[in-house]
């Protein structure tokens, strides 16, 4: 199933063998479904897709289907107007047949340049907690706009609290692929950073849930993290992986935003072309795999490593699902 969206509408989208003859559908602006809703929409063998015409977002779509069972469906990617790559990490179906909730985890680029309206719309999603794992020269260079009733912490991945950032700059796009290599190995060892994320998720009643997280492009360490989420929900890895690879659709977004740090970490004045950092602007899923090898080489599976490294216990684990899953 499939949520699209135009300017004037929404539309899901779904295949035969997805959604029975006799489904009925609701549609809400809230993950829960209040209990006098009324089904907008009965599914028949002809039906393909139905459309709602609205400009809010989100819309969550409910299906009810003739046995009983019920599934929600909402947009993966949210149209924010001043921040890209903002995405629900709802819907995905674990290896045992449960769902990872809408509303709750989001995953994004920087928030920097966020405008009123987008920052209602966080505000809206009831977002407890924004995350940042970017550096603290990153953090310093580009703040984050305070948003009032949103919490925002730093919590730093692949480098210390007060370390600097630096960036190697060349027009040889060859370096920049085992840079990025090496960045996800250095990712595997910030271990206390996702330990204390996993602690606030699971104890700090001022962030908790629905919480979103960033890096610049919402790209390296946001996947990582959301890899490592998705993981403890007991997400197939393929699947993960397809979450990670959805991030390649901005690319230009990202290579725009490359510019700027550039412009702000570089020891040179040398005008570089841009194109020359697309190996880092690419959500390669062999990136992603560096990662979880590292964590398969020091813990025996990336389960392993949540559990030894970050030290998420079995009975933390079984809270987090229960949280987040249906």
């Amino acid at each position: 199933m499939e949520v699209t969206r135009t300017d004037k509408a929404v539309t899901l989208r779904w295949e035969n063998e997805e959604v029975s003859e006799g489904t009925l559908v609701f549609v809400s602006s809230s993950p829960s479904l209040e209990a006098n809703s009324e089904p907008v929409f009965k599914v028949s063998n002809a039906a393909k897709h139905y459309t709602f015409e609205t400009k809010d977002i989100p819309v969550y779509f409910f299906l009810q289907a003739p046995n009983g069972d019920k599934r929600v469906v909402s947009e993966r990617i949210l149209p924010l107007e001043s921040v890209f790559n903002f995405r629900d990490m709802g819907g995905y179906e674990t290896k045992h047949g449960h769902h990872v909730k809408w509303g709750k985890l989001y995953r994004s680029s920087n928030l920097v340049n966020i405008n009123q309206a987008d920052a209602a719309l966080l505000q809206k999603l009831h977002i407890k907690w924004i995350c940042d794992l970017r550096s603290s020269s990153e953090v310093q260079a580009q703040p984050t706009p305070e948003i009032q009733g949103v919490l925002n912490k730093h919590i730093p991945i692949g480098t210390a609290k007060n370390e600097k950032t630096t960036l190697p700059v060349s027009n040889d796009k060859a370096i920049y692929e085992p840079l990025m290599g090496e960045s996800y190995r250095v990712f595997v060892q910030s271990v206390d950073g996702f330990k204390e994320i996993f602690s606030e998720i699971l104890t700090d009643a001022k962030a908790g849930l629905p919480f979103v997280f960033h890096c610049t492009a919402g790209k390296d360490r946001t996947g990582v993290l959301a890899a490592l989420l998705l993981t403890l929900l007991d997400v197939p890895e393929k699947t993960i992986f397809d979450d990670y690879a959805i991030t390649n659709r901005y690319q230009d977004n990202i290579l725009q935003e490359m510019g700027g740090i550039v412009s702000l970490f570089s020891n040179g004045n040398e005008k570089i072309d841009l194109e020359a950092f697309r190996p880092m602007a690419e959500a390669r899923p062999e990136y992603l795999k560096i990662a979880f090898d590292e964590m398969k080489k020091q813990f025996g599976s990336v389960d392993g490593y949540l559990e030894k490294g970050i030290g998420i216990t079995a009975e933390e684990k079984a809270i987090i699902q229960q949280q987040l899953l249906e």
